[in-house]
């Protein structure tokens, strides 16, 4: 007997004139089909609009994920996101679809963000050129220092750097 599962998976952020972004997220499979739509307000980045549709056999602790995905309206994409979202959205009487949903819409916000910086880095050919721009990056974002083995005190990248 042959098996056959096919899906689809997209996740887009869209800036509107207000300077919010619009951010969707579509899943569609041969058993689900749900849709989390969330519009985030920079620079704090809040989450000020969430809806969520789920059709075609959503599992029966997803039946509210309408109503539930509400909650997070207020919180921001930074740290703690994680832990928020869990409490608020996978918990018991959660939906750990839209939970997942609402995290992957967020990476994407992130990435909406860092993709620009990372793409001209990448056109640097000149190591200590690429050196350079990533020590301005750095300072420009002192959250970064200690994050990653990258930025730790020790790095190359750290050297001269008095933050």
């Amino acid at each position: 007997m042959t098996l056959k599962f096919m899906r689809n998976k997209v996740v887009e952020v869209e800036p509107r004139p207000d300077g919010t972004l619009a951010v969707s997220w579509r899943l569609t499979d041969d058993l689900l089909k749900a849709e989390v739509e969330l519009a985030v307000e920079p620079p704090e980045l809040e989450i000020v609009e969430a809806r969520a549709r789920l059709e075609r056999f959503p599992a029966q602790d997803c039946q509210a994920a309408a109503a539930l995905v509400g909650k997070i309206e207020g919180v921001s994409v930074g740290p703690g996101l994680r832990k928020i979202v869990r409490g608020l959205l996978a918990g018991p009487g959660g939906c750990s679809v839209v939970a997942d949903a609402v995290l992957e819409c967020c990476n994407a916000v992130i990435l909406h963000f860092t993709r620009p910086g990372i793409e001209l880095g990448e056109g640097i050919s000149d190591p200590e050129e690429k050196l350079a721009a990533t020590r301005a990056m750095v300072q420009a974002n002192p959250r970064l220092v200690r994050s990653c083995i990258a930025f730790q005190d020790e790095s190359p990248i750290m050297k001269g750097l008095e933050l």
